[in-house]
């Protein structure tokens, strides 16, 4: 039976190169941006923004166009960027619910994100990517680290754990297990005051 879930986990697509978008610096508040990636032979021949809030969506398009996969990798892969929100007083899990559905059925949507709490004594910003494993009620089964992010990594993981998915239709129209990628792309948090 071992031996069945490691195949069956080889078969999934896997992002061997991720480029995590950097965080524009204009930027004031948080945003997330729904992408679907089309790849054929592992690199990236076109990408769908399905749903993204300004001025996150230039920055994601160009770091996703940068991501590879296995040569023998074709396909389409829903990824989802959360850029935190940089407040400092953004301290617990705020959800949030998003309509972000690819046109096809056989790819599962994204209904509600969770942010990652900043940890307490953290100073490092940047991305950190997981591949999640996407169950057929919607619900988050497993989330593997593709590239992480130091000590931030945890929360970001807590994080993706939490989120929600519209199940991808399996060939008979049911419900069935996917896996997308998620990104959080977080900042040092704002500690001074605004300035009007």
């Amino acid at each position: 039976m071992f031996w069945l879930l490691a195949l069956a986990a080889w078969a999934l697509a896997e992002a061997i190169t991720v480029v995590g978008p950097a965080y524009p610096p204009n930027a004031v508040s948080g945003g997330t941006v729904t992408a679907l990636l089309h790849v054929s032979a592992g690199e990236i021949r076109g990408m769908d923004i399905l749903q993204g809030d300004a001025p996150f969506v230039a920055p994601t398009r160009s770091a996703l166009g940068a991501w590879r996969f296995r040569s023998s990798d074709s396909g389409d892969y829903l990824v989802v960027v959360n850029f935190r929100s940089p407040t400092l007083y953004a301290t617990g899990p705020a959800g949030r619910k998003l309509s972000a559905r690819p046109d096809s059925a056989e790819v599962p949507g994204i209904k509600s994100i969770v942010e990652p709490v900043y940890p307490a004594n953290s100073l490092g910003e940047g991305s950190a990517v997981f591949r999640l494993g996407i169950l057929a009620s919607g619900a988050v089964s497993n989330a593997v680290v593709v590239q992480g992010l130091g000590d931030l990594t945890s929360a970001c993981l807590a994080a993706v754990r939490q989120w929600q998915f519209v199940p991808a239709a399996t060939a008979g129209k049911n419900p069935g297990s996917s896996e997308v990628y998620a990104v959080c792309v977080l900042r040092r948090p704002v500690l001074g005051k605004s300035v009007p």
